[in-house]
């Protein structure tokens, strides 16, 4: 009864209670309801980029459209690294984490409503940067400096870490308020946030190394960072079922339309198995000063499927609008899929310390249906926008997203069969593993 009673107490009061940092040797540690609360904030954030990525390359807008993209996904994913870094080493879940919480995630929306201006602006030969996204940042960064604060006070072991993240936090975010508000040429802007991402991603990293890691769980992170991965390829099938059901509507279901529906899903799924073919818990729990690594990995892997999403969105504008190549759409699905193939790729070799150059002949094969996409869509009308009501164009299409999801089964069929192999390969040749093994006790 007084197991139960102590049980029900922590689940059920939330009062303040301590934050001396968690273990980071604790096993099983899982994901909190509020971690996923938050969490819900970047669909809806995830799901904004992507949209307006589309939008804007339906306009031509190309490259001022994939400049401002490459922001938003940064300013996106590093909030998210941020809450989830500190929550692994403290989160305690008393009431004062939870209202913290509560807070950002209103920032994280008012970021969100930011976006369409971020795009606007590059679009108009601007800088992506705008006030309304770096207030939402402050929204985000004052709680965060304020839990930093108080970890620093409850945590003497880790003080001086938790207080370097306090200084790195305010210093970036009083600079980027300077470039919101401060009259500066674009590209001037655009170098000052390139210099300010890199500062606030190396800095974190340098200051453990003089003041020590913060107490976070890796196992607890490589759950967490799965998790943003299945939220972010949602938009891959949000994206699905939105050219299918603009599809069904104009045309009625045909085969044409099953065939997209089950490749879109097919890549998603995919992109998830694939995801998963990497073990980071298993190395991460066993050798987890990688994380740092590791984390930064995910960051443009983040957005390469989230574009994905965002190449299946401008295919429904293209079938609602025109406006579009057949090209234009083989190139908008093609392409992230074949970032999120490399990037994969490079969060198991950042991860194993390895570069596994036997997986060449295998990254080639994939790419195949990938190329043949885009060499499809290059001779089939070329130059013209893509009109549903020409002979063969729905056909034609849907050879394209077929293709596509053929790359993207290529790709776990191969790492299936020869992934296992490799990944024990690249564990027994790492010195730093190959010390822990010897480490070990033998069993007797």
């Amino acid at each position: 009864m007084t197991d139960f009673a102590d049980e029900l107490r922590h689940e059920l009061r939330h009062r303040i209670r301590p934050m001396p940092g968690r273990d980071p040797r604790e096993r099983g540690r899982t994901t909190t309801p509020l971690e996923l609360l938050y969490d819900l904030t970047y669909v809806v954030a995830f799901a904004a980029a992507s949209d307006q990525l589309a939008e804007q390359l339906g306009h031509g807008d190309i490259w001022p459209a994939i400049g401002a993209y490459i922001f938003a996904v940064w300013a996106v994913s590093w909030a998210w690294l941020n809450f989830t870094w500190f929550t692994s080493a403290y989160g305690n879940d008393d009431a004062l984490l939870r209202l913290a919480t509560i807070v950002q995630m209103i920032g994280v929306l008012v970021l969100t409503y930011g976006l369409p201006v971020s795009f606007e602006r590059a679009a108009h030969g601007e800088s992506p940067n705008n006030l309304l996204m770096v207030i939402g940042y402050i929204i985000m960064r004052v709680p965060q400096i304020a839990l930093w604060l108080r970890a620093a006070r409850e945590d003497p072991e880790h003080r001086r870490n938790a207080l370097s993240y306090v200084v790195i936090i305010s210093v970036v975010q009083v600079c980027w308020l300077l470039s919101a508000i401060v009259p500066l040429p674009t590209a001037v802007t655009v170098w000052l946030l390139v210099a300010l991402a890199l500062f606030e991603m190396v800095a974190p990293a340098v200051a453990a190394r003089w003041y020590g890691y913060s107490p976070w769980n890796a196992g607890h992170l490589a759950e967490r960072f799965a998790l943003l991965t299945i939220i972010t390829i949602g938009e891959v099938i949000a994206g699905t079922t939105a050219a299918v059901g603009v599809l069904t509507q104009e045309s009625g279901w045909s085969p044409e339309a099953v065939l997209i529906a089950a490749s879109g899903l097919v890549t998603a799924a995919c992109v998830w198995w694939t995801y998963f073919l990497v073990p980071s818990r298993l190395v991460l729990e066993r050798l987890r000063e990688r994380a740092y690594g590791w984390r930064y990995a995910h960051l443009p892997l983040f957005g390469s499927i989230a574009a994905i999403g965002a190449g299946l969105h401008l295919t429904t504008i293209a079938m609602e609008s025109g406006g579009v190549s057949l090209l234009g759409i083989a190139l908008a699905l093609a392409v992230p899929l074949a970032i999120t193939i490399v990037l994969i790729f490079g969060t198991w070799s950042v991860l194993l310390h390895s570069l596994d150059l036997t997986h060449i002949p295998l990254l080639l094969v994939t790419l195949t249906p990938l190329a043949a996409a885009v060499i499809f869509g290059a001779v089939t009308h070329p130059g013209q926008s893509i009109d549903l009501d020409r002979p063969g164009e729905l056909t034609a299409l849907s050879i394209v997203i077929g293709l596509v999801a053929l790359g993207a089964v290529i790709e776990v069929v191969g790492h299936e069969l020869v992934g296992y192999g490799h990944t024990l390969r690249a564990w027994k040749r790492d010195p730093e593993a190959s010390r822990l093994n010897a480490a070990q006790p033998r069993p007797s």
